[in-house]
């Protein structure tokens, strides 16, 4: 009895010798932070000309880090419906916006306010859903929701039609960075001649290498 015990507890026991956590940077977060340097960039570049622009582009950090996908063809696939979605609930949102600035000077209660803003954003949640869907964006539905709840309520705070705009922009860049490192620069999986396929060669080379001295 105690033998088979002993047996099934080795076998249920964790071998901690065989199983070894280490922290490994792949290639794909060097080219995601790469990715996020290089949005930077551009954005200060574009607050040379235009001084009134914030520092720090958000959008841009979060698509530029986002897209870096598993390979190229994801960072494709999934950036097009990512501007897709942006562009309509943008199209739908603005014309809301105009809708409740026209319709909030006629309204004296301040609870009708609220009932009629209540109204349109579900209303226009509702729309948005249904063309991102017609639009085959299946993946990103929700996204496209989220993005024009953002703008309407951003836009009861503050009336400002800027943001919407400011949002497509950086959403383009951040999407436009993104597929320039995983898919120019360095793709994966790595194309002849390219960056990618350089990285690769050397780091097989330097891990044979390594293997071939610590083998006694």
């Amino acid at each position: 009895m105690d033998s088979n015990n002993l047996g099934i507890g080795k076998e249920l026991a964790p071998n901690h010798e065989q199983h070894h956590h280490h922290l490994h940077i792949g290639m794909r977060k060097w080219k995601s932070i790469f990715a996020m340097f290089l949005g930077f960039c551009v954005w200060q570049t574009l607050r040379l000309f235009i001084p009134g622009l914030e520092v720090h582009p958000l959008f841009i950090y979060l698509y530029a880090m986002i897209e870096i996908r598993e390979t190229s063809s994801k960072t494709v696939d999934y950036g097009k419906k990512r501007i897709k979605v942006t562009l309509i609930s943008i199209g739908i949102g603005i014309p809301f916006m105009l809708f409740v600035d026209r319709i909030r000077p006629l309204v004296s209660e301040g609870w009708m306010i609220t009932a009629i803003e209540v109204s349109i954003l579900l209303a226009g949640s509702m729309l948005v859903l249904c063309i991102a869907e017609w639009a085959d964006c299946h993946v990103y539905c929700s996204l496209s929701v989220v993005i024009f709840i953002i703008l309407m309520l951003g836009h009861y705070e503050s009336a400002k039609y800027l943001y919407s705009l400011m949002r497509v922009f950086q959403t383009v860049i951040g999407v436009t960075v993104a597929w320039f490192v995983n898919v120019v620069l360095l793709p994966y999986p790595p194309k002849p001649g390219s960056l990618s396929e350089k990285f690769s060669i050397w780091y097989t080379k330097r891990k044979q290498l390594k293997n071939s001295e610590e083998t006694p």
